[in-house]
């Protein structure tokens, strides 16, 4: 996050006759403190309240008195390309009602459960050929701007699947937030990369050949790369998620190369959860004392940031295919209501663990958040640290995991 303050120096004439409005990339958001969010380049920059009040005048087309003291913001925001300059008024409509404290940023949505793979890790499971309709989709949607949200994240599923998914693509690029679509890759073709309307596509990517085909099936590794060639052709920002398994920890190092060869941004690198087909598929598990050191050769940062004081997911949670919704995808079993109850009533229910009511004791707590609670529970209980990360950070070094609780 970068903060953009109000400067101390002169102003007066350095804009004469000149109407000041933002880029059409950049919107605002009343977060718990107002911002100015960047959509394509998925910044976020915090204001204080004179700035803000500045550039929603701004986008009433209204030319506001400048302060000697702005000049130093407004060149910034120049600088930046946050905003322009125009002979006449440009007046954009803004969504600015308050959020919900704390502000739900990022929306994970299964619009389906249908896919066109069978990968022996999916936490979603075997589809019922469950999706969301258009009607309740574009509602969310309407829903999730109103209450200022910053980055919707398509899920399934396959999201390409769902029998409406080019109608749903068409109607993204009227809302005020980032657009990421979650995919396999394998359906992308170049007309199909033309078409999308998202910012950004995030490809799954769980080794070279052997490695992730043991998990997506025979001819999804060529499928995959040609996708993100595809994506990059068309302009659309991608980033890789790949997980951990047993049969792919010997890749890691040629896996880094091939994706730094293609000038990805954003790598996610973690770890599957004991959930849906992996179930079934235990022996794909990687513990968390042998897979600790793999999670570090993501970056670029992660998708989810926490608010101070509270665990992982602080500010995101799942829609899934059936229109529950709850803390994430992997809590399915835990729904805290519908969406047809309406989408600030859901958020407002869902629980959240304190930092302090968790077990860890360690200098990291503050970075790490506990990590994932789903995967604690399974590991522990929901209030023990999150193993994976205490072995990427270094808390624990080696051994069994039982022999080091007592560091936390």
């Amino acid at each position: 996050m970068r903060k953009a303050k109000l400067p101390q120096n002169r102003l007066k004439m350095s804009f004469p006759n000149k109407f000041f409005s933002l880029t059409p990339r950049c919107t605002l958001k009343h977060l718990e403190e107002p911002y100015l969010y960047d959509i394509e380049k998925d910044e976020l920059y915090e204001l204080s309240k004179d700035a803000f009040e500045f550039l929603v005048r701004c986008s009433q087309g209204k030319s506001p008195k400048i302060k000697k003291k702005d000049e130093e913001f407004i060149q910034f925001c120049l600088a930046e390309k946050l905003i322009i300059t125009s002979e006449i008024p440009i007046k954009r409509e803004l969504t600015l009602s308050s959020s919900p404290t704390p502000s739900l940023r990022y929306l994970e949505f299964q619009v389906t459960d249908r896919c066109n793979l069978r990968c022996k890790h999916c936490y979603v499971g075997d589809s019922r050929n469950q999706d969301l309709s258009f009607e309740r989709i574009e509602r969310v949607l309407k829903e999730f701007e109103e209450i200022q949200g910053l980055r919707l994240l398509l899920s399934g599923g396959e999201p390409l699947t769902h029998p409406q998914f080019w109608k749903i693509n068409e109607v993204l690029k009227g809302y005020a937030f980032r657009s990421v679509l979650l995919s396999n890759g394998t359906l992308i073709t170049k007309k199909v990369a033309q078409k999308l309307r998202v910012h950004e596509v995030q490809i799954s990517l769980d080794g070279m050949r052997e490695g992730h085909e043991f998990l997506r099936g025979g001819g999804t590794f060529k499928k995959t790369l040609q996708a993100i060639e595809n994506l990059q052709e068309s302009g659309i920002r991608v980033s890789i998620a790949t997980m951990i398994h047993h049969r792919n920890l010997k890749e890691f190092d040629e896996l880094a190369s091939l994706i730094q060869s293609k000038n990805i941004e954003e790598w996610n690198v973690d770890v599957p959860c004991i959930a849906g087909r992996m179930e079934e598929n235990r022996d794909l598990w990687v513990e968390p004392s042998e897979a600790g050191r793999f999670l570090q050769y993501g970056y670029g940062g992660g998708l989810h940031s926490s608010e101070k004081n509270a665990t992982c997911g602080a500010h995101l949670c799942a829609i899934l295919s059936t229109g529950d919704v709850c803390k994430c995808g992997l809590f399915s079993q835990d729904p805290v209501g519908s969406i047809e109850e309406g989408l600030r009533i859901c958020w407002e229910r869902i629980p959240r663990i304190p930092l302090k009511s968790l077990t860890c004791n360690c200098t990291e707590l503050e970075e790490c958040r506990g990590g994932c609670r789903f995967r604690a529970k399974y590991v522990g209980d929901l209030y023990q640290p999150d193993l994976f990360q205490c072995y990427a950070r270094g808390v624990l070094k080696g051994g069994k995991e039982d022999d080091h609780q007592e560091d936390h």
